[in-house]
């Protein structure tokens, strides 16, 4: 481990050969249409391949402005409030260069010599190793959470639980900013991060070596908000719905010389009503009976979640950054379930009530610092990054059950606290090389240690007393330490891209009721190669290969679960496995003026698969429990298009279809059955007169096999509409998520002992009404639902 993480530390230090080339220094002055210079007019440069911000500059009081930036190519967006804004390409990569009088006027632009009036970016864009949603132009994701985000891209399902899956598996990495994040490091922390806070999310369904290995499935990177752009800038939201979901929230940025403060903040109080049935035979040598259970919960949350930053440029070559999150949440949450029990011929035995009073309660707090030098040379840079975060979650319970047979009351409490600590750290270069390539290098580490300790008593002629199969403590401890290399070169129209990546993973593991933990590492190699051939502007083709890995979590490992529902408990296996995956993919994106089509064909390797076995103890109990299976095939074919027949519309449309084959035995049982399924999602935008904004999608999940069972088809629609207002500086927005009232997870169980029907429905129809008001700036003539960018990007 020690030589892997020292060789990658000399790798990345090795910056003092970096080859000398000249800067863009560009100069100009801003006028307004009645020929009077605009005084401190906002200047932000762009890259010119991707449009993402570089810098940004206020000009001075006379309207003149000049600035510096590495050789490259650029164009610049100027802007004054009250003026139109302009886009400027720059006719040169470096040098100096003089664009002169620049007029903002009402109307259109001024063509200047030497510089190309930019126009409205395309509608969508697809890349080709991965796709960028810009969360703002999904009208349905006003006032939503990250959770209900991911649910609105194709190819992602989340489900009730709140478990992300991308193409059909639920082994994906889920990131913020390019790293693991205490804002995504559990399904109720992406029910807490508010959508206001997402800039963007990235798909990348076949990483390269530059990425961690972890997620068969790929990764999903979500990208906060962070803008660079000179003077104040930002928005505030309120929003209000029913179910009750009440909120608001503000983004805010000051760029000012060397100094870039941002930061955001969003308070929410929602309650979640949601409902399941549940129909349960059990027939075995030591028990028989049918019971059909009635469940009814309303979750009441109160939540803030907050995240302030600062960069600071010591010079044009050195920056700093800075940053602290927190996130916050307190919870009272209701749980009914009736029990209706029967014999096995079905005659009535009694009726079971069952109330539990949860009480909740999360604190979270994350910290960031990060260094980042730039080179002379355009794209040669360096970047290091220290993470650090503190995660708690803690649950105690009430139950009272009752029956129709006797007066006799069951009083039961439960307590579950959860500690996480996550330390990280990475560093990255970039090394320019021959005309088109680059080699880039770097290293990371993070340790993880979470702390699990879970409660439970019940009430015995006026004294608690415990069970010890329910008060234990379970600890697990993660460390992961890598090392990476890769290269990446352009040969006339083909693109060649490979690289190495080395992973040490030391996994600790105890369960405190056990005399001895479980200590278990390995070091693994996972080698990743991509070639794209770009025919023409209209066609893209690529080929791609990587390893991944996907280690057990601590809800897979951990012995011991939740006690809400006594009847059915899913608990971990401290024996399990990680799963590797060989993965394959093939590309082509076509693109045309009035639209694009990305199709992909993939292909995963997976051994060890994990799955869930069902069983029932001699407790009468069904165990619901985490597993290895000797392999998994799976093969898909994946469309994702947009199409705009007018201006005023625009259709996208994602299908994924897949085939599966299990194979594997555990415990003398034979888990081999073959599964195709296939998901789509479609919206329908409308872009009209007087700046109305309507979309209306539709989700469809068909039916899927499982180890024990089958997952039965899913369909949900969402409408959503908006108005910008007061010079478009204000935007009016109402959704309404689940117009059906249709989404709503079936599934069967089928086993010689276990019969069971369910159908769990985690949030009824719901409304709300968005408001949002904009300071210095204005909304997006044309957003687009998929650009091209990105965001952080993993080591």
């Amino acid at each position: 481990m020690k030589s892997i993480f020292g060789t990658g530390v000399v790798i990345v230090m090795a910056t003092a050969a970096m080859a000398q080339q000249q800067e863009l220094n560009v100069k100009g002055i801003v006028f307004d249409n009645q020929n009077e210079t605009v005084p401190y007019p906002t200047i932000n440069i762009h890259n010119a391949g991707d449009s993402s911000l570089v810098t940004g500059i206020a000009g001075n009081e006379d309207g003149s402005f000049e600035f510096s930036v590495p050789e490259g190519n650029y164009y610049i967006e100027i802007s004054f409030f009250g003026l139109n804004n302009q886009n400027i390409k720059l006719s040169q990569a470096s040098g100096i260069l003089d664009l002169g009088k620049i007029a903002l006027k009402a109307g259109s632009g001024t063509a200047l010599k030497g510089v190309e009036v930019l126009a409205d970016r395309q509608q969508m864009s697809l890349q080709i190793d991965k796709r960028v949603f810009n969360v703002g132009s999904d009208l349905n994701n006003q006032g939503a959470n990250a959770s209900e985000v991911l649910q609105n891209i194709p190819s992602v399902t989340v489900d009730a639980e709140g478990n992300v899956s991308l193409r059909g598996s639920q082994a994906v990495r889920v990131l913020i900013d390019g790293k693991l994040s205490g804002f995504a490091s559990s399904a109720e922390a992406l029910q807490q991060l508010q959508a206001d806070m997402i800039d963007k999310v990235e798909i990348i369904t076949n990483a390269s070596a530059r990425y961690e290995a972890q997620g068969e499935a790929g990764i999903i990177n979500i990208i906060l908000k962070k803008s660079k752009k000179a003077g104040f800038n930002g928005s505030a939201n309120l929003r209000t719905g029913y179910y009750p979901d009440h909120g608001a929230g503000f983004n805010a940025n000051y760029h000012k010389d060397k100094l870039n403060l941002y930061g955001s903040a969003n308070y929410n109080y929602r309650e979640v009503v949601g409902r399941s049935t549940t129909h349960q035979r059990v027939e075995n040598p030591n028990t028989a009976f049918i019971y059909d259970q009635n469940y009814k919960h309303n979750r009441k949350k109160n939540g803030v979640n907050a995240n302030i930053g600062a960069d600071y440029e010591i010079n044009a070559k050195n920056t700093l950054t800075a940053s602290v999150g927190m996130r916050y949440g307190r919870g009272n949450n209701e749980y009914d379930r009736t029990y209706d029990n029967y014999t096995i011929t079905g005659e009535p035995v009694r009726r079971d009530d069952r109330f539990e009073l949860q009480r909740e309660r999360e604190n979270m707090i994350e910290a960031t610092l990060g260094y980042n030098k730039k080179f002379k040379k355009e794209g040669a840079e360096w970047k290091t990054e220290l993470r650090f975060f503190n995660d708690l979650d803690f649950e105690d319970s009430d139950y009272d059950e009752t029956n129709n047979k006797s007066t006799d009351v069951l009083t039961e409490r439960s307590n579950a606290y959860v500690t996480e600590n996550m330390l990280l750290l990475q560093s990255d270069l970039i090394l320019p090389v021959w005309k088109k390539g680059k080699i880039e290098a770097g290293i990371r580490g993070h340790a993880r240690d979470y702390d699990n300790k879970f409660g439970y008593s019940k009430l015995v002629a006026g004294d608690w007393v415990g069970n010890p199969m329910f008060n234990d403590r379970f600890n697990y401890r993660e460390g992961v330490y890598a090392a990476y290399l890769m290269g990446a070169n352009t040969f006339g129209k083909l693109g060649v891209q490979a690289g190495l990546r080395a992973e040490y993973s030391e996994i600790y593991t105890r369960q405190y009721s056990n005399a001895n933990g479980n200590t278990r590492d390995y070091l693994n190699l996972f080698p990743s190669l991509a070639l794209s051939y770009k025919q023409s502007d209209i066609h893209t083709y690529q080929l791609s290969y990587s390893r991944r890995i996907n280690r057990p979590g601590q809800w897979d490992l951990m012995p011991f679960m939740k006690f809400g529902d006594n009847r059915n408990m899913r608990v971990g296996n401290p024996d399990l496995d990680p799963e590797l995956t060989d993965a394959y993919d093939a590309g082509m994106l076509n693109s045309w003026e009035k639209g694009s089509l990305l199709s992909s064909v993939y292909y995963r390797h997976t051994k060890n698969k994990f799955d869930r076995l069902t069983t029932t103890g001699l407790d009468s109990i069904v165990y619901s429990r985490s597993v290895n299976i000797d392999r998994r095939d799976a093969v898909g074919l994946e469309f994702n298009a947009n199409y705009n027949p007018a201006k005023w519309i625009r259709l996208t449309s994602g299908f994924n279809f897949f085939r599966e084959e299990i194979r594997g035995k555990v415990e003398d049982q034979d888990f081999n059955y073959d599964n195709f399924s296939w998901t789509n999602r479609t919206s329908v935008n409308l872009t009209l007169p007087q700046r109305w904004r309507f979309q209306l999608s539709g989700n469809y999940e068909a039916p899927q096999l499982m180890a024990q069972g089958k997952r039965l088809s899913m369909y949900f629609m969402d409408f959503a509409m908006s108005k910008d207002l007061m010079k478009n500086r204000a935007t009016i927005g109402f959704n309404v998520s689940d117009l059906l009232n249709s989404r709503k997870w079936r599934s069967t169980v089928n086993t010689p002992e276990i019969q069971s029907e369910t159908m769990f429905q985690w949030r009824q129809r719901s409304a709300r009404i968005t408001f949002t008001y904009r300071f210095n700036q204005q909304a997006r003539e044309s957003d687009n639902l998929m650009e091209k960018g990105g965001g952080g990007e993993e080591g």
